[in-house]
């Protein structure tokens, strides 16, 4: 082998190249552990509830490493864990920082008492003191409340009603309580058609009581039942046959 000149050649050029690419690493490497590329602003956009203080906590406690060697999708599901947060991704921004872009959830009702749904029926646990709608429902059932809630707003617009809670039982049976107070038993089925057949005659048969209503049933094939305030008797407005589901 020592006197084939073309393969002294080849081994010779070989351990250069490995020379050359073992120091080229080891300059890297020396290069990134240089203190101007130590992380030292993190910026976050898109936050609106999310707080400093809570930026800081992650920051200290959960993001390791320089420019070069922090785990971007580490960093990522981190900020995503915030109560407010959706989604957020982390990128490099030369030399020493890092900017976190946050989606933040927008809350449209609150969730069986305990947590909030955002307008994809995603569910999330935040403090919140707005104003919102309240949904129940089962486990699992939180998108289709959502779109049954969006449904009967549609349909209680001509009277300038919007439903404040709506209910879906174990049973599978809807319920309403709507903004004037007025609690609206739907039942398990048809509840957008009965709805909006109270909807139809709704001025016609309020201007026959004579106080306030406290709820009605619209559980019946052709009719509807108010339960009025001023007593406790329930008061058939239209034709009522027997109950249904």
């Amino acid at each position: 082998m020592w006197d084939n000149a073309v393969l002294l050649g080849k081994l010779t050029r070989l351990a250069l190249w490995a020379t050359l690419a073992l120091l080229v690493w080891a300059s890297l490497v020396w290069l990134s552990r240089l203190p101007m590329f130590d992380l030292r602003e993190v910026k976050v956009t898109g936050t609106r509830h999310v707080t400093e203080q809570q930026v800081q906590l992650v920051v200290q406690q959960r993001l390791h490493g320089n420019f070069f060697s922090t785990d971007l999708d580490a960093a990522s599901n981190a900020f995503t864990k915030l109560p407010w947060v959706r989604t957020a991704t982390v990128r490099r921004v030369w030399p020493n920082a890092l900017v976190v872009d946050v989606v933040e959830h927008e809350a449209v009702a609150r969730w069986n008492d305990d947590a909030l749904v955002n307008r994809y029926g995603e569910v999330y646990r935040a403090a919140s003191d707005a104003t919102l709608p309240n949904l129940r429902g089962p486990d699992g059932s939180t998108l289709e409340v959502l779109q049954a809630k969006l449904q009967f707003a549609l349909i209680l617009q001509p009277l300038k009603l919007t439903p404040v809670q709506v209910v879906l039982n174990d049973r599978r049976s809807w319920s309403l309580v709507l903004s004037n107070g007025m609690q609206l038993a739907l039942g398990r089925e048809q509840t957008a058609q009965r709805l909006a057949r109270w909807v139809a005659v709704y001025p016609e048969t309020m201007a026959k009581l004579t106080a306030p209503v406290a709820s009605i049933d619209l559980r019946y094939p052709k009719g509807f039942a108010v339960h009025l305030l001023a007593n406790e008797k329930k008061t058939p407005v239209v034709q009522a046959q027997r109950k249904s589901a």
